[in-house]
């Protein structure tokens, strides 16, 4: 069985057949393996937090929280894996590693992480000017 079925339980039948071609590139940036340390290199960050970050939103995250598909964030990860991330990607970068961060590290739940990392995320790091 993939790892998509098991990851995607919560979803129901429908769901799972619509969005199963962004639930194939979660399991695809799932299994890279340069990815956390281009962008950590690329971002000047620890590489737990990107590990954290990653498995959060795109792996274990994903059955815990009930978390939906996003295509979005998929290339926006994509992106970043590339070193071609843009302003928009760094700050779902910045926004995924301070709510992983609340939730795994500090206990809060998710729905208040995702609340509370959406009213500081200009508080994380000022996004440089191009």
């Amino acid at each position: 069985m993939p790892i998509s079925q098991n990851k995607w339980s919560h979803l129901n039948r429908y769901e799972r057949l619509y969005l199963q071609p962004v639930m194939d590139v979660y399991d695809q940036i799932q299994a890279m393996e340069e990815d956390i340390l281009i962008i950590a290199e690329d971002y000047q960050l620890p590489i737990q937090e990107i590990e954290r970050a990653k498995d959060y939103a795109f792996g274990n995250g994903v059955t815990r929280y009930q978390f939906y598909p996003d295509i979005d964030m998929s290339r926006a990860w994509l992106r970043l894996a590339k070193g071609e991330g843009t302003d928009v990607d760094r700050l779902l970068l910045f926004h995924e590693i301070y709510e992983s961060r609340l939730v795994i590290i500090q206990g809060m739940n998710q729905r208040q992480a995702q609340l509370n990392g959406s009213k500081t995320l200009s508080l994380v790091r000022p996004i440089k000017s191009v």
